[in-house]
């Protein structure tokens, strides 16, 4: 014989289960993929052109002006900030900014993802996150072997 307050358990149960998934399995709650993550510096007196593209593992291909292309991998403390850093920009709601100099030797310095961008490191939109990405092009400007921040693969 069948119990009749067995039903709406059976019925809570089947109900409970099926709403449990997590939130990676529900394409509207997704997180957008931030990585690779790129950061350009073009212009300025010197005629900078370095272009960073960091992985989420934390390997760094380095293209710089006058050099050949090279790699690194970030240090723990150096992956550690930028994961941060990245993880705490607001990547959907950024606005693309100015990426053209305006005038001949402006600096222009922008990152970019996959999730969002280009945006200038300078833009307030970057918050602190951007004076990350800005110690990073600068420590990797005299090659790994100057840097504090990347050790060589």
């Amino acid at each position: 014989m069948r119990s009749p307050a067995l039903a709406p358990f059976c019925l809570a149960v089947a109900v409970a289960t099926t709403a449990c998934g997590s939130p990676k399995d529900s394409p509207s709650m997704s997180q957008p993929a931030v990585f690779p993550l790129t950061i350009t510096r073009i212009g300025g007196v010197a005629g900078f052109h370095d272009v960073l593209v960091v992985n989420g593992e934390g390997l760094v291909s380095v293209t710089q002006k006058g050099r050949t292309r090279w790699q690194c991998r970030l240090t723990p403390v150096a992956a550690r900030r930028v994961a941060t850093a990245t993880s705490a920009l607001p990547w959907p709601r950024l606005t693309a900014s100015s990426t053209s100099a305006g005038f001949s030797d402006d600096l222009v310095t922008l990152v970019q993802s996959p999730a969002g961008g280009p945006v200038r490191l300078e833009d307030p939109q970057t918050g602190a996150a951007g004076t990350i990405f800005n110690e990073l092009i600068n420590d990797l400007r005299g090659g790994w072997s100057a840097s504090g921040m990347c050790r060589p693969v």
